[in-house]
């Protein structure tokens, strides 16, 4: 019990810090203040998502995993940088108890099953266009990246393109999944 504690009140220091710090490097502007944590998860957990074939993918079926969420649009050059990573990692995770799944919120589902086809890109991809989760979240910036633990609850979230995110991302998802008795590299 006191581990679990310990683990929500370190994710939510990171959440803080994510959030709140400026990005890092000239040319970067800084990251928005992501939404609330609790917020996000129940929209997550609440809001159904469908792969770019038709099937619904539930959050909430991957409770025990820890999972590497990504909003992002074919028309954002840095999400387009990070997705080859992103996809990188979710190959890493998945052995483990990880997924990374990207949320599309293109407002053309055919555009995103191109990008993804012309960059034989394997996670999993979810079309949810502008109006879904996007809007409900209130985000103004894109890529918008959230790691939950394998209880559901947000460890870390940040906007923004700095290339340290999918690293960032990486070693907390990570650390998760080592908590637990295994390692993802």
């Amino acid at each position: 019990m006191t581990g679990t504690i310990s683990r929500r009140i370190g994710a939510l220091a990171l959440v803080a810090v994510a959030t709140l710090a400026p990005a890092a490097g000239a040319g970067h502007r800084a990251a928005s203040p992501a939404p609330d944590p609790a917020r996000i998860r129940t929209a997550l957990e609440r809001h159904p998502l469908r792969t770019l074939d038709g099937r619904e993918l539930s959050l909430a079926k991957l409770e025990g995993q820890v999972v590497v969420v990504q909003f992002w649009a074919t028309w954002c050059a840095p999400c387009r940088r990070e997705l080859p990573a992103l996809d990188a990692l979710d190959r890493r995770l998945f052995p483990h108890g990880g997924r990374v799944i990207a949320i599309s919120i293109d407002a053309d589902a055919a555009n995103v099953r191109r990008f993804v086809r012309a960059h034989k890109l394997s996670l999993p991809v979810c079309h949810d266009g502008p109006d879904g989760l996007a809007k409900e979240l209130a985000l103004d910036q894109i890529p918008f990246t959230v790691v939950l633990d394998r209880d559901g609850s947000v460890a870390y979230a940040t906007t923004g393109n700095e290339t340290d995110v999918v690293a960032a991302a990486d070693k907390i998802a990570n650390r998760l999944i080592a908590s637990s008795g295994e390692e993802a590299r």
